[in-house]
């Protein structure tokens, strides 16, 4: 199941082509994160944070323009319980 954070509307186009948003700082977006409208259409990814820390802007990577409320999809993480990996079942080396 994805979840969606809200993330702003765009408020320029940069000369490089980037998206312009400013965003919340109790909402920060991770570097990476995907992109959509509120149709769920993909415009692109969150390319880096800039700006001071009481108004932060996020520029964005679009695929494609848009000047609409946009959203950052949140994966949901689950849980680690079960993956094998740090186990301490069989983790153990001979001779220890």
């Amino acid at each position: 199941m994805t979840n969606l954070g809200a993330l702003g509307r765009p408020e320029k186009l940069t000369k490089s082509g980037m998206l312009l948003v400013r965003i919340q700082p109790t909402n920060l977006p991770k570097i990476g994160d995907k992109v959509v409208t509120r149709k769920m259409e993909q415009v692109g990814i969150v390319y880096d944070i800039i700006g001071p820390i009481i108004s932060p802007y996020a520029l964005i990577k679009p695929n494609k323009v848009v000047y609409e409320d946009l959203f950052v999809v949140k994966g949901y993480g689950g849980s680690r319980k079960g993956s094998g990996k740090g186990s301490r079942k069989g983790s153990r080396k001979k001779g220890d």
